[in-house]
């Protein structure tokens, strides 16, 4: 089995849970003592920043990278030192800087993918979260070998994630293309009210490496800026991917009370 060295999180719609899955991703991979390093790419909305609490910390980030203004050492800090001291994050680049990127670069992808490279040396896992625009994701693909597609449950972002794949097919450097479902609300999905896996698997032609349950501690954390717990059933959840993506064989719901594989299909 291929084992990732840089991981790409993407999906042709918003708000389907990429951040959380890099974010999450990225913590599990530090807490197996990985040394890690978490971009932001998503020019649009820099989430990440919120999701650490970090919003006015950076004082260099991708951007300066891009365009020279720093080594790129100078552009990433480890957001959470006493819990993940070896987990290292860099905040996207600013949208006042788009132009000057793009007319330095020919587009903003590509300068973001150059930015990228420079930055991914030296660490065991580079993880790059991606928003839905400028072609980013698929310009990424030039320098990442693992894309994680995510999706919720509702019919769009499904469509997105099936868009998205059939977008990335191909691509020569990629080895691992593989779904996350996130948010899985599996009551819903027993009872017919939404989408359950196998009909989310099957839109989206991707073999699933994992699914994180709708999670109410996770989503409180998120709101308050701060690091969910470790035992939280989303991070148990994360947990469970990056084992996978390691080459263990871990079941799909390990560890996760409540989660039955009959009640999710």
């Amino acid at each position: 089995m291929h084992i990732p060295r840089i991981l790409l999180t993407a999906s042709a719609k918003g708000g389907v849970g990429k951040s959380t899955t890099a974010a999450g991703a990225a913590m599990q991979y530090a807490a197996l003592g990985r040394k890690v390093l978490l971009v932001d790419c998503d020019t649009a909305s820099r989430s990440l920043e919120l999701f650490f609490d970090m919003e006015n910390a950076p004082l260099f980030h991708l951007g300066d990278v891009i365009l020279e203004r720093c080594l790129p050492e100078a552009a990433y800090f480890t957001p959470v030192p006493d819990k993940y001291p070896t987990l290292y994050f860099c905040a996207s680049p600013l949208r006042r800087q788009e132009e000057e990127i793009s007319e330095k670069y020919g587009s903003m992808a590509k300068g973001i993918l150059h930015g990228c490279t420079e930055l991914a040396k030296g660490f065991d896992i580079v993880i790059l979260d991606t928003g839905s625009g400028y072609n980013i994701p698929e310009t990424l693909t030039a320098l990442a070998d693992t894309v994680l597609v995510c999706t919720e449950q509702s019919p769009t972002s499904i469509r997105a994630a099936s868009y998205t794949a059939s977008q990335l097919a191909g691509m020569q450097n990629v080895k691992l293309t593989r779904l996350v479902i996130c948010s899985f609300d599996i009551r819903a999905a027993s009872k017919g009210q939404r989408a359950g896996m196998i009909s989310m698997i099957d839109t989206s032609g991707l073999k699933c490496v994992g699914v994180v349950p709708l999670d109410k501690t996770l989503l409180a954390a998120q709101e308050k800026g701060k690091v969910p717990s470790s035992r939280s059933a989303a991070m148990t959840a994360y947990a469970n991917i990056v084992r996978r993506l390691t080459g263990y064989d871990v079941p799909l719901f390990s560890g996760m009370r409540g989660m039955k594989r009959s009640r999710a299909l």
